[in-house]
This record gives C-alpha cells, sequence and structure tokens, in this order.
C-alpha cells in the first residue's frame, strides 16, 4: 500500500475498495453519506437509492470490503447520523422533488414515488438507519461493535420543530474486527469532585469514629476509585465538541476534533516496515503522591484537616515490543472511503500518520488537496518514538 499512502483515490468505494489487497490498512476514520438527506452533486452515488433496501444493501458492501481491507489488529471508527421517514428526501409523501444539485446550481429536478421500504414505517418517525446497518454488521458480517460515543454539538443547528426535542447529537460506532486490537488509551481530566471524595474517605479514616469502622469497604472503595492514572481518567464516551464552519464548497464537514482521538486511540504511529507489525509500549506502573491540596468543608474545618497525598498511578514507558523483522519503521496509516474535504488525511497529516482517501466527487478531491498542502505535522510522532526507544535501550 506505499504507492497509494497519502493519496486520494478518484471513484466509487465499492469499486476502488476492491482493489486493495487484503488486511493492508491499520485504522478507518470516516463518515458515510447518510439515507435520504444530501445530494452531493454526482450520479450513482450512495444514499439517493429508490429504498432503503437499496441503501443498507449498499452499505454493507463496502462495510464487507472495509473489514477485508483492515488489518485483524485493526479499528474503525464510522460517524452515522439518522433522519426521519417523512422529510427531505427520505420519503413520507406520495411524491417528492429529488434535486440534482452541483454547488447550488439546479441541473435537473424529478418526481420520484416514495421509497418502497418506508410504507409501513410511520412518517415523522426516525428511521433508525445507522442502527439498522450496524446490527446487520455485527449479524451478517461479524464486527465488533465496541463503543457507540455520543458526538454532543453544543452549538447544533436550530430546529423550528414544536412536536419533539432539538436533536444536538450524533453516534460515532467504535467497531473492530478481532477480540483482540491495537488500542492507545486516551484520558480525560477528573471531575472536580474526585479529590473531595478522596479527602473524605482519608480524613474518615485517619480520625476514626463509628463511620469509619462499620464501612472500611466504602473508604477502600473509595480511595481506589481515586487512585487512578496521573495523565487523569480514562475517556468517557460523550465528546463535547462544537461544529465548525469550513470554507470550502462541502456541506457535511466534520470538526477535526472528532477525528483526533480515533486516530490517537486507534492507529499506531510504529508498524514494522516488512510485516506490518504494531509496535506496542511496554508500560511500568508506578505509584506515587501527587498533593491534591487542601479543601475548605466544614468536616475538614472542625478536624483541622488541611491537605492530602493521593497516591496515582504514574505509568512510564520501559520499552517497546519488537516483532523481530529488523525492517525498521513507519507510521500506521489511516483509511478514509468517503473522504469528502479531507478532515480524516488532515487530522492524520497532522498527527504524523500516513492515509488514503477515496472520494467519487473529484471536485471534493480539489478541495481536500488544497486543505491538505496546507496541514502541517505539529508533532512527529515517529521521530519522537525513535528517540523513546534509544533513551530506553529497546
Amino acid at each position: 500500500m506505499r504507492q497509494w499512502a497519502n493519496r486520494i483515490l478518484c471513484g466509487d468505494t465499492l469499486k476502488v475498495l476492491k482493489t486493495f489487497p487484503d488486511e493492508c490498512v491499520d485504522c478507518i476514520v470516516t463518515s458515510p453519506p447518510y439515507y435520504g438527506l444530501r445530494d452531493y452533486g454526482v450520479s450513482d452515488q450512495i444514499g439517493l437509492e429508490p429504498s432503503f433496501g437499496e441503501y443498507l444493501e449498499r452499505m454493507l458492501a463496502v462495510t464487507a470490503e472495509l473489514k477485508r481491507v483492515l488489518k485483524s489488529t485493526g479499528t474503525m471508527w464510522w460517524n452515522h447520523g439518522d433522519s426521519y421517514n417523512g422529510s427531505g428526501k427520505a420519503g413520507g409523501n406520495k411524491h417528492y422533488l429529488k434535486k440534482h444539485t452541483q454547488f447550488g446550481k439546479l441541473e435537473k429536478e424529478e418526481r420520484c414515488g416514495r421509497p418502497t421500504f418506508l410504507k409501513e414505517m410511520p412518517t415523522k418517525s426516525l428511521m433508525l438507519q445507522n442502527f439498522r446497518l450496524a446490527q446487520r454488521m455485527i449479524d451478517e458480517q461479524g464486527w465488533y461493535l465496541r463503543n457507540v460515543l455520543i458526538w454532543w454539538k453544543p452549538n447544533c443547528m436550530p430546529s423550528s420543530v414544536r412536536d419533539r426535542f432539538t436533536v444536538d447529537y450524533e453516534p460515532l460506532f467504535f467497531f473492530t474486527k478481532s477480540k483482540k486490537y491495537w488500542f492507545e488509551p486516551q484520558y480525560e481530566a477528573f471531575e472536580s469532585n474526585v479529590y473531595d471524595r478522596a479527602r473524605m474517605a482519608k480524613a474518615r479514616t485517619e480520625y476514626g469514629g463509628k463511620w469509619a469502622q462499620e464501612s472500611g469497604g466504602a473508604i477502600k472503595t473509595q480511595r481506589a476509585f481515586v487512585a487512578g492514572h496521573a495523565l487523569g481518567r480514562n475517556k468517557r464516551c460523550v465528546w463535547r465538541i462544537p461544529t465548525r464552519p469550513f470554507p470550502g464548497a462541502h456541506f457535511a464537514v466534520f470538526p477535526e476534533a472528532l477525528v483526533e482521538t480515533p486516530i490517537k486511540a486507534g492507529c499506531p504511529w510504529m508498524i514494522c516496515r516488512k510485516c506490518g507489525k504494531a509496535r506496542e509500549p511496554i508500560i511500568k506502573s508506578q505509584f506515587r503522591q501527587h498533593s491534591i491540596g487542601a479543601t475548605s468543608g466544614r468536616y475538614y474545618k472542625e478536624r483541622n484537616f488541611k491537605g492530602d497525598n493521593t497516591v496515582l498511578n504514574s505509568s512510564v514507558t520501559v520499552g517497546y515490543t519488537d516483532c523481530g523483522c529488523k525492517a525498521g519503521w513507519e507510521p500506521g496509516i489511516v483509511l478514509d472511503p468517503f473522504m469528502g474535504s479531507g478532515t480524516t488525511a488532515f487530522v492524520a497529516q497532522r498527527l504524523g500518520r500516513r492515509w488514503m482517501g477515496i472520494e467519487l466527487n473529484p471536485k471534493y478531491i480539489k478541495i481536500a488537496e488544497r486543505r491538505l498542502g496546507q496541514a502541517r505535522v505539529v508533532k512527529n510522532l515517529n521521530q519522537e518514538g525513535n528517540e523513546m526507544i534509544a533513551a530506553c535501550g529497546a
């Protein structure tokens, strides 16, 4: 795949994927076209099929190929929203108007019948197109669904509807091909009251009393909860990420922050040039005391409790696994089969990973190429990794 690394291939996703060898990419990050929602201005595009059943079959053909080209240790991050039956191009009226546009210019329009698959579904009902697809991917293709992450949009578009709530999120499905896969934990800050809970447990233990004697198990549980990683807690599933405007012509651009975590967590930054196996860090836990300061609570004032040193896990890297090929290392490769304006490639390039993209619309490719020309690698992880390896003597 080196000949296609850092390139955007123009064509139908399914046809292009069939030219790829088996197990050639480390990570997939993408957002496919939603059914009946948008017209991207090209013929034979996914999302405007006459029936929802046809849409599902086309998407399943794509996901089958994605599973084939994904390494057994690979991950796939699939951002897929939903639409309502009877809204827009998703049916609901006896006839609806399908508009074929090219960057805002109306080229042609035609009357189309209501999608046949949705005739039995009540209008105004969510179609659950994303979960229907995910269910079939699990049942028929053997994908592992590890998380359903929530992209919360605090600045979502306002809605004028009066009989339901405004939708301000989209799901991000975290799939894997195998039970064991490459994954780098990501951390976030502890909640502000975590350390207060630790102080309370420690104070009650030190100063004794009936509560401490009868609730020793609760005290140990609370203290163990706080004795986490010095970098913070394991990242949660609700991600607060505002939408960002994009000056290009593409109107379905997800923000860079939504792509960063999947690439950091799911794409290795060192793989063998010969066998393609990822090099994983060897972690050693070192529990150290970290000051969490004093508190002003009434309970502590009464007992003159002025602070605490809580034990946190300060894990350090002491070496890296080695496949034994002695062929050198290179960054992992991220694939976006629905490239659009190139956000996935842009972030992957900035994070020091290689990337590949597939896009049907050549005008979107030009937008992505201009954007990628402005990308700057802010952190050369491969170089940093070599320096860390040398320091560890590995």
